[in-house]
C-alpha cells in the first residue's frame, strides 16, 4: 500500500509541474529611456518702478522715484542672472547685475538677489558707491509669458558715501512691475 500511495503522490507531482509550465521562451527586459528636454533656460527683460530711498544718519532722507529697467537669464526654475537700471528721473539710480536663487511655490516664484552693483547720488555733484546688493522678492506668472513682481533691494549699507560724509548711510529701493519671458 505504501508503494502505490508513493506512486500516486509521485504522479500527481508531475501532473503538476506539465500544468504549471506556460511559455518558457526568455523574456527579454523593458527598457524606458526618459525625455530629454533641449533646453530649460529662459530669457527675459521687464520693466517696473522703483521707489529709492537714501538714509543718511543724521541729516535729511534722499528719496526718489525711478524707472526700473532688467534683463535676466534663468537657466533653469532654481538659478538665474538678472542685470538691472533703476533710473533716468530722480537724483538717484542704480546699476547692478546679480545672481537670482529662486524657489517656485505653485504659480509664484520667491527669489532672491545677491550682486555687485553701483548707486550714484546726483544733486549737481555726482557721489557713487559700488559694493554688494542683495534683495528678496516674489515673481508671479500671470500667463505663460507675462509675469508680475515685487521685491526688495538692498543697495548700500555702509560708513560714508563718496568721501561726502562719514556718518552711516543706507540706500534701498523697492520694485514692482512687470516681465516678459521668450
Amino acid at each position: 500500500m505504501k508503494k502505490i500511495t508513493l506512486s500516486i503522490i509521485a504522479a500527481l507531482a508531475i501532473n503538476t509541474f506539465a500544468f504549471a509550465g506556460g511559455d518558457i521562451s526568455p523574456v527579454e527586459p523593458q527598457i524606458t529611456v526618459p525625455e530629454v528636454s533641449e533646453s530649460t533656460g529662459a530669457f527675459y527683460v521687464g520693466l517696473g518702478y522703483s521707489y529709492m530711498n537714501m538714509d543718511v544718519e543724521n541729516d535729511a532722507d534722499h528719496d526718489g522715484d525711478a524707472t526700473l529697467l532688467l534683463a535676466g537669464y534663468n537657466f533653469n526654475q532654481y538659478i538665474g542672472v538678472e542685470g538691472r537700471y533703476s533710473g533716468l528721473t530722480d537724483c538717484l539710480e542704480n546699476a547692478a547685475i546679480y545672481l537670482k536663487p529662486m524657489y517656485p511655490i505653485g504659480g509664484a516664484t520667491v527669489y532672491g538677489l545677491l550682486g555687485y552693483g553701483e548707486t550714484t547720488y546726483d544733486d549737481g555733484s555726482s557721489l557713487s558707491e559700488s559694493g554688494f546688493q542683495w534683495g528678496l522678492g516674489a515673481n508671479y506668472a500671470v500667463t505663460e509669458n507675462i509675469g508680475v513682481f515685487a521685491d526688495y533691494t538692498n543697495l548700500y549699507n555702509d560708513t560714508g558715501f563718496d568721501g561726502a560724509t562719514s556718518e552711516d548711510v543706507m540706500v534701498d529701493s523697492v520694485n514692482v512691475g512687470v516681465t516678459y519671458t521668450f
